[in-house]
């Protein structure tokens, strides 16, 4: 087994809780000794020879970005090697959603969600996004929760950044903080000239936000209402299109209570694959991981990777 403790996540606080729950951690979960891995660059290099000497659990401790990090670097292996890991996670994260919905039964202590039961792991979907960077160089990424442009992307881009007043923000109120970014980006982004295909179902639109997603909780609070799991045969995709200040809180609040569908200036779909061409470089955010694009092609990979329950 090897754990990657992301000694930056929550705005630094994932080592301390880490250290204040270990024992427990080590007494329930982890059988006998575990490789403790802190830096991501190390964990790359030490992957492929981890994988020889028999490691086949990976267990991330942190966010969503963590497991992001941790399926981009399962996903860079062969298929033959990839089929024998497992992968699972502590929730010391911002917002944990790759957690949700949340079970009562798979907490540590009522405060940490956990997917540690590696021996009943289940087959899960993920979604691969082929992007072309503003120097016109195409890049392959992975996400697991979902993947968007528009005013969630750049709210993830600004609650990713090295912004003061979020910086400090993050070290004292987590929550407060992703709804600072969401509301500051609510009233400045613009919406985003765009052509999409869904399918075989072309748009030509300005693009408020646009979401493809495998699991339809994202960014703490908010949840779509889309039927899929992450066993589903379909991308679950949302549209806000042309949204002006009042449309967009509107959606938000819905969002909240996890309502989407029918919504006005919305449209949905059920697809496996998504193109979209932004008329300039625009943030795409993986799973809370924000890049700049200016093509994009998302598509589904089903059943792809073992996940922990």
């Amino acid at each position: 087994m090897i754990v990657l403790l992301n000694k930056y996540s929550n705005g630094g606080k994932c080592v301390k809780k880490w250290e204040e729950y270990k024992s427990e951690l080590e007494g329930k979960y982890f059988r006998g000794n575990y490789t403790l891995i802190s830096d991501f660059e190390d964990f790359s290099k030490r992957l492929p020879s981890e994988f020889d000497r028999g490691e086949r659990v990976l267990i991330g401790v942190g966010g969503d970005g963590t497991i992001n990090f941790l399926l981009n670097q399962i996903m860079q292996l062969k298929k033959e090697k990839r089929s024998q890991l497992t992968l699972g996670a502590i929730g010391l994260g911002s917002s944990n959603d790759f957690h949700k919905p949340l079970s009562e039964d798979k907490y540590l202590n009522n405060k940490v969600p956990l997917k540690l039961d590696y021996e009943n792991a289940a087959n899960h979907n993920v979604g691969q996004v082929d992007y072309e960077d503003k120097n016109g160089r195409w890049n392959r990424k992975y996400f697991i929760i979902n993947c968007s442009i528009g005013i969630i992307a750049k709210a993830n881009y600004l609650f990713n950044s090295k912004d003061k007043v979020i910086k400090w923000m993050k070290s004292k109120w987590v929550m407060g903080t992703i709804w600072y970014a969401a509301l500051r980006t609510l009233f400045a982004a613009k919406n985003v000239p765009a052509k999409i295909k869904v399918e075989n179902r072309k748009i030509s639109t300005e693009v408020t936000s646009l979401s493809a997603v495998i699991n339809p909780h994202v960014s703490g609070n908010f949840c779509y209402d889309f039927n899929i799991s992450s066993q589903s045969d379909y991308l679950g995709v949302g549209l806000c299109e042309r949204m002006g200040i009042l449309a967009r809180l509107k959606t938000i609040i819905a969002l909240t209570r996890g309502k989407f569908t029918g919504l006005p200036k919305t449209r949905s779909w059920m697809a496996r694959e998504v193109e979209i061409k932004p008329d300039f470089p625009t943030p795409l955010e993986l799973d809370g991981e924000v890049y700049l694009a200016r093509r994009i092609k998302i598509k589904l990979l089903q059943g792809t990777l073992k996940i922990s329950q």
